[in-house]
């Protein structure tokens, strides 16, 4: 149930609950909990423990649970209660995923790459080939391909279901959504201005600042020399930016060692308190807009700041804030009201299972029929459920037309259906669908004669020989590009092909049909990467590693640990 309702917030209208009746998909999340249980088991051994404090902090910081970036009680309430959770759930839960983060984070951290191997995988992946095509387009070879009526009869007879007419349902169906309970919920202005006055901090936006700053780099464990260098040139930029202020931001766009700033002129934007390091928010938050102070040491070294801007803290008015407050409200006790409901909605269409009426009646909600739909058709009514098509398209339901069940077709959403009209599926006959069983075989034989031709003229091309092609204007190519006329096929022969023999010619089937012969006539080295550019690929590589690191880490708990599965249970629906 848990891992239903991670899928379901992560995949929205997407998620399908029939997935998890497939025992590949149960097995792969039984071996997800086996594997937090064992790292769980292992936090607790080493004595890993998460405090109430860094709890409430990660807390604090979801979006999901802020109101104009703050974070709001009841906003946190709803959104767990969408979810089927309730605080004490949620915190317990989340309690247990931090307890092992420690722990897979000391071990992930572990990879790393050397840099002769990180050289070596820029030099692969960034490698250019000259490149030319001569393409033999599919088209050229229809006219020289002929299906005789037996060939026709016969690829009709061996692909049938690709010319049927799909299988139809005209449905009668009811749908329960909280959305649409949203407009039988009732908000009073009292009840609006009340939740307003409990809840004022939500809607308030405390002061803010803006500033800029120039940095110069210094490890908080740096020697005391490096330190008083670095130091005294902070104090000449010091003096330097106050004898000219106007020139602060062309001074910080050559001087500053920030390099998410310095294209900036130094500038942070507005930010407030909690947001920078102690040392730069105190220094920041006692300044008057206009004046430049520093050097202010933090972790991150030396700051020069000119404070640029100071925005008031402010309260949101009532009448700024009404409507907001009124559909939260609403939505929170429509949430609410749907939980109510949807036990009886699931209880009406199953013990009234030849009418939709009573449910509908009880209800409020409206029976709607549909015209014929496919299968295609329906999943999309439903909120691209793939269950609820299953549910509708059941051997019993065509044949019984009583209410399938009540299917969670999406968050907050439950539908029922019943069948009124099915017509299966049909094979069309051949005197109807001929023209398109000419088109489809004839492609497919001129397909097959330009494979056998683009063949031929390779095996020419690689003996030095004409083949009688032309070829484009070559050009470059990496392996991670695509360009027009270049399958992944193609890229892959393409750079298969041996730099000591140039030019060296390829070929492979076109995306579109056809076949592409390829002349590789020059192989350009990547140039030696810089040291920030190995730098990012150094640390990407070991986070790769890292994650190969942990996983084999994992495997190693859980073949110590005593795990038995109940294979019958895996595989029941």
């Amino acid at each position: 149930r848990e891992q239903q309702d991670r899928a379901r917030a992560m995949m929205g209208r997407g998620f399908d609950p029939a997935m998890f009746d497939s025992p590949e998909i149960r097995f792969n999340i039984l071996e997800n909990l086996v594997g937090q249980r064992v790292l769980q088991l292992q936090a607790r051994k080493q004595k890993l423990v998460t405090s109430e404090a860094q709890l409430q902090q990660i807390i604090l910081q979801v979006p999901a649970f802020q109101v104009d970036g703050k974070f709001s009680h009841d906003r946190y309430v709803a959104a767990l209660a969408s979810q089927n959770m309730n605080p004490a759930m949620f915190e317990a839960r989340l309690m247990q995923e931090l307890l092992s983060q420690p722990l897979q984070e000391a071990i992930a951290l572990g990879g790393f790459s050397a840099q002769g191997a990180v050289q070596r995988y820029l030099a692969i992946v960034e490698q250019q080939r000259e490149v030319a095509v001569a393409q033999l387009p599919l088209e050229g070879f229809l006219g020289q391909v002929k299906a005789d009526e037996a060939a026709l009869r016969a690829h009709y007879e061996a692909t049938a279901a690709s010319y049927q007419t799909p299988e139809q349902v005209k449905l009668e169906y009811a749908l329960l959504t909280a959305d649409a309970l949203m407009a039988q919920m009732a908000v009073g202005a009292e009840e609006v201005k009340q939740f307003y006055n409990e809840h004022q901090k939500d809607y308030t936006q405390d002061e803010e600042r803006q500033a800029a700053h120039i940095l110069l780099n210094l490890k908080p464990d740096a020697k005391a020399e490096d330190k008083a260098a670095v130091q005294k040139k902070a104090e000449a930029l010091l003096a330097q930016v106050k004898q000219a202020p106007a020139k602060f931001a062309e001074i910080a766009s050559k001087e500053s060692q920030d390099p998410g700033s310095a294209a900036n002129g130094g500038d942070l934007g507005l930010f407030g308190r909690g947001m920078m390091v102690k040392p730069f928010e105190d220094a920041a938050f006692g300044m008057k807009v206009g004046e430049i102070v520093g050097p202010v040491q933090s972790d991150f070294g030396f700051h020069i700041i000119k404070l640029t801007a100071v925005k008031e803290k402010r309260v949101r008015g009532f009448d700024e804030v009404k409507s907001q407050i009124e559909q939260d409200l609403k939505r929170q006790k429509a949430a609410k009201k749907f939980g109510e409901l949807a036990e009886k909605f699931g209880h009406l269409v199953y013990e009234q299972a030849d009418t939709l009426e009573p449910v509908a009646k009880e209800l409020q909600i409206e029976v709607k029929t549909s015209p014929l739909l496919t299968r295609v058709q329906v999943q999309a009514m439903a909120m691209n459920n793939a269950k609820f098509v299953q549910a509708v398209f059941a051997p019993e339901a065509l044949q019984s037309k009583r209410n399938t069940e009540a299917v969670e077709i999406g968050p907050n959403a439950m539908m029922s259906a019943r069948v009124v009209e099915h017509k299966p599926a049909a094979a069309r006959p051949f005197e109807e669908v001929r023209v398109e069983v000419a088109r489809d075989l004839t492609r497919k034989l001129a397909s097959a004669a330009a494979a056998k031709s683009g063949a031929e003229k390779l095996a020419l091309l690689q003996a030095g020989k004409d083949a009688g092609v032309k070829f484009d204007r070559a050009v470059t190519l990496t392996r991670q590009q695509r360009l027009p006329g270049f399958s992944e096929a193609a890229v892959q022969q393409i750079f298969r092909a041996d730099p000591a023999k140039l030019p060296a010619f390829v070929g492979a089937p076109l995306d579109q049909g056809g076949f592409g012969l390829y002349r590789v006539s020059a192989v350009k080295e990547a140039p030696a990467a810089e040291a920030t550019k190995l730098k990012a690929n150094g640390e990407r590589l070991s986070d790769q590693a890292g994650r190969e690191l942990f996983n084999a880490y994992l495997g190693a708990l859980k073949e110590r640990a005593e795990v038995k599965i109940n294979q019958k249970n895996l595989e029941k629906k």
